[in-house]
């Protein structure tokens, strides 16, 4: 990447390398499994699994550099009313290891694809004021 977050022309992108059939299968068992996972599960209650499934790979298709697919709300707004805390975004790291890794995915492009999302932490997970007592 160019140091605008342009990819290199010389290098191909994550997306490039990983495909955009690998990327669809990983989020489908990585949703799979989040749901039905004990610490994190409860976050999908009365969720549409589909609809959430397709709107992460859209999202994901564009961090990755592919296609900008998505169209959903901000991230920010998308995981507001949440209230997740640091150990439900490790979880949701190590989900998603598990799935990149068990499916065969390269380790230094499980690296690449973990650390985009561990940047993108503070938006799906901003510090909250405290009010003094």
């Amino acid at each position: 990447m160019t140091a605008d977050g342009t990819p290199r022309p010389d290098k191909k992108t994550l997306y490039e390398q990983i495909g955009a059939d690998f990327i669809r299968a990983a989020l489908t068992e990585f949703y799979q499994r989040a749901f039905s996972d004990m610490i994190i599960g409860h976050f999908f209650f009365g969720k549409d699994i589909v609809h959430i499934t397709e709107q992460q790979i859209a999202f994901a298709t564009g961090m990755l550099g592919g296609p900008r697919l998505y169209r959903g709300k901000a991230l920010g707004a998308a995981h507001l009313d949440l209230k997740l805390r640091p150990p439900h975004f490790g979880r949701r790291q190590v989900l998603m290891y598990e799935v990149l890794s068990g499916m065969g995915l390269d380790a230094e492009l499980c690296q690449g694809w973990l650390a985009l999302e561990e940047q993108l932490r503070g938006v799906v997970m901003p510090a909250r004021a405290v009010v003094p007592k």
